[in-house]
C-alpha cells in the first residue's frame, strides 16, 4: 500500500513539457522575461534578433533545434529576442519541468549533463567573446581601412565589423557616436536608411595611434614637440627644396633659419623620421613628406583626436 503511494507522488511531482502552436510574429521569449526555459522547435522557424537598434537577426532555429540549455543550466540569461517568423509550432521545457526531470536522474548522470554543460558553455563564450579589449581603438583602425568619401550603409558597416571581432552591436553604436563628435566620420539619412562617410582615413588612423599611446601609459609624439621643433616641421612642410643633402648641410640650413637649432636637433629630427636616406650606404638626406604630413594634421586637428571639442 506504501509502496503505491509512493509510486503515485512520483508520478505526481513529474511537470511535463508544454506544447503550443504560435502565430508568425508571435514572441516566444524576451529578456525581460523572467521565466526561464528551453524551446524546441517542432515545426516553422523561428528568429532570434538584438534587442537594440538595428534588431539585426543573429540566428535561425529551423525544426529540431533548441535554445535555453544554458539558462536552465547555467543560470546564464538569454540576451536575444525569440519570435517567430512563421505559424511554428514548439515545446517549452520549463524551469520547474527541468527540476522534475532531474530529480529522477542517477547523481553520476546529472553530474555528467551539468559538466557537458558547462564545456558548452564555455566554448561558446569563447566563440562570441571579443577579440579586442579597446572597442574604440579597434572601430577607428577598421575604419581607416575603408575609401574615403564613400557613403557605406551604416547597418552592414556594423554588422561586418561585429562580425569580425564579436564586438556587441550597442558598444559599436556608442564607439560610433564617439568618432562622430570628434568629426572623424559623417552620418546622413536617405531613403529610411542611415550612410556613413569616411572624412579621412589618415586622420582616423593618427587617432588609432594616439589610443595605442593612451594604452601604453605614454604621451603621443606628436604632441610632445618642442616650441623649436614645431617651427622646423612648418619650414619643412613648406620647403620646396626637395634635393637630398648630407646631414651637415641640413644642419647648416636649419641653423640659418632658427639659429637655436644645433646637432643634438638634427638627431631628435632623425628619431622622429622627419629625414630619410635614399639607402643605407648613402650620405644624403631628404625630406620625409608623408612623415612631415603626418605631424602636421595630429597637431592641426588635435581637438579631434583628444576629443575636446
Amino acid at each position: 500500500m506504501n509502496m503505491g503511494n509512493s509510486k503515485q507522488t512520483s508520478r505526481q511531482q513529474l511537470i511535463p513539457p508544454t506544447h503550443q502552436s504560435v502565430k508568425a510574429g508571435f514572441v516566444v521569449y524576451s529578456p525581460k522575461s523572467e521565466d526561464r526555459s528551453i524551446v524546441i522547435l517542432e515545426e516553422g522557424e523561428l528568429v532570434a534578433r538584438e534587442t537594440t537598434p538595428p534588431y539585426s537577426t543573429v540566428f535561425t532555429m529551423r525544426p529540431g533545434d533548441l535554445v535555453g540549455v544554458a539558462a536552465l543550466l547555467e543560470r546564464e540569461p538569454f540576451k536575444y529576442e525569440l519570435s517567430a517568423s512563421q505559424d511554428s509550432k514548439i515545446t517549452l521545457v520549463t524551469e520547474e519541468c527541468m527540476e522534475s526531470e532531474l530529480k529522477r536522474l542517477p547523481l553520476w548522470l546529472l553530474a555528467l549533463i551539468r559538466n557537458l554543460s558547462a564545456k558548452t558553455h564555455q566554448l561558446k563564450k569563447a566563440t562570441v567573446q571579443t577579440r579586442v579589449q579597446n572597442t574604440l581603438k579597434s572601430l577607428a583602425e577598421y575604419l581607416s581601412h575603408k575609401p574615403q568619401d564613400t557613403e557605406f550603409n551604416l547597418a552592414e558597416l556594423i554588422r561586418e565589423f561585429s562580425f569580425l571581432t564579436k564586438i556587441s552591436t550597442a558598444t559599436t553604436q556608442e564607439d560610433l557616436k564617439s568618432l562622430l563628435r570628434r568629426h572623424l566620420i559623417k552620418l546622413s539619412q536617405k531613403n529610411g536608411r542611415i550612410f556613413c562617410k569616411i572624412i579621412d582615413p589618415e586622420l582616423l588612423k593618427i587617432f588609432t595611434d594616439y589610443l595605442q599611446a593612451q594604452e601604453c601609459e605614454s604621451e603621443f609624439i606628436p604632441y610632445k614637440l618642442t616650441y623649436i621643433q614645431k617651427k622646423i616641421l612648418v619650414f619643412l612642410s613648406a620647403s620646396e627644396d626637395l634635393t637630398a643633402k648630407t646631414g651637415p648641410e641640413w644642419i647648416s640650413l636649419i641653423h640659418k633659419k632658427f639659429s637655436i637649432a644645433d646637432v643634438s636637433q638634427w638627431i631628435n629630427l632623425l628619431k622622429l623620421e622627419w629625414f630619410q636616406k635614399n639607402d643605407s650606404d648613402s650620405d644624403q638626406f631628404f625630406i620625409n613628406k608623408e612623415k612631415i604630413q603626418y605631424f602636421l594634421k595630429a597637431l592641426r586637428y588635435e581637438t579631434n583626436i583628444r576629443g575636446v571639442l
